[in-house]
């Protein structure tokens, strides 16, 4: 597993991941010591809820409000079973969002076919946002905010699961 960010074309930088068996394992994958380049706290729940199958992403911002959030995953990636918004460190996933919007599948510039879903409900550090998949993981999930209520996000930072080559590059975007 992969962290890298994609804020303003400065690059990648990464983390090394974890492989676990089936015991509930939260991966902070920012936190206090975590990279300067970074605005959002990365959390993995494997297993998530009573389903060993599913696993999490939960992204907040670091401080602040974060409004017109957004994930960012392949394209042809079929596996989510929902996203939305909960209390953090792996809370309850509330679906019915304000301003839920979708779009793609679309081509970034210099990067690979997409899909983008979130909402204008604003995170924080008591309200994160999650994508619930379940079973083989994404390549990777990015994420960012958008400039508008119902646009695709701008810079994006991510996470990949395997094959680092299939995560979008630094300068690719909407």
């Amino acid at each position: 597993m992969t962290i890298s960010g994609h804020d303003d074309g400065h690059g990648h930088h990464d983390h090394s991941g974890h492989e676990h068996g089936h015991t509930q394992h939260d991966h902070p994958l920012h936190g206090d010591q975590g990279e300067p380049n970074t605005q959002y706290t990365w959390r993995i729940h494997h297993p998530f809820g009573s389903d060993e199958d599913e696993v999490a992403v939960e992204v907040a911002p670091k401080s602040g409000l974060l409004p017109r959030w957004r994930f960012v995953i392949p394209g042809s990636y079929t596996a989510v079973t929902r996203w939305g918004t909960g209390s953090p460190n792996g809370g309850e996933v509330d679906t019915d969002l304000r301003g839920a919007v979708h779009g793609g599948p679309v081509q970034l510039v210099n990067g690979p076919e997409v899909i983008w879903m979130g909402s204008i409900e604003a995170l924080s550090s008591r309200k994160s946002a999650y994508l619930v998949f379940k079973g083989e993981p994404p390549h990777y999930v990015a994420f960012g905010q958008a400039e508008e209520p119902d646009g695709p996000p701008g810079a994006l930072e991510g996470v990949s699961f395997g094959d680092h080559a299939m995560h979008p590059p630094a300068d690719s975007h909407f």
